[in-house]
């Protein structure tokens, strides 16, 4: 009987040591967020309008040292309801200008179609790459 008791306190105190971490990361205890699910979120109009959605960002004047091509991963959580929350630059593009450009953009960008799971709508962590590349004219 000590041994039961002794193992329900210890669970006791590790599910409330989770609940206390995920109220300070601003989720719900309630609510999981998944990686995989049976149909990923998608952009209104899909991956071809998400490209040329965040074509027209608008980029600030960068000085040379800063119009190197490369890429960068924005992650997002897409929520039940297609929001957008919880931004973080997973991989920088190496400027500080242009990291900030694409994540307001993917900030103001419309309600998602949610990813299901079991045909449900559930919160699920999306990456977003983004290539980026300069043309002669910019």
């Amino acid at each position: 009987m000590k041994g039961w008791l002794v193992s329900g306190l210890m669970l006791l105190s590790v599910t409330s040591f989770a609940q206390s971490k995920l109220k300070k990361a601003g989720i719900k205890p309630d609510t999981a967020v998944y990686t995989s699910v049976d149909m990923v979120p998608e952009f209104p109009g899909g991956l071809e309008r998400f490209g040329a959605y965040l074509a027209k960002t608008k980029i600030p004047a960068l000085d040379t040292t800063e119009r190197l091509p490369g890429r960068m991963h924005i992650q997002v959580i897409v929520e039940k309801d297609g929001s957008l929350t919880h931004f973080k630059i997973v991989r920088s593009s190496g400027s500080k200008i242009m990291d900030r450009a694409y994540l307001d953009r993917i900030r103001q960008s419309p309600k998602w179609k949610p990813g299901l799971l079991h045909g449900r709508p559930v919160r699920v962590t999306y990456s977003i790459p983004i290539i980026v590349c300069f043309t002669g004219d910019e």
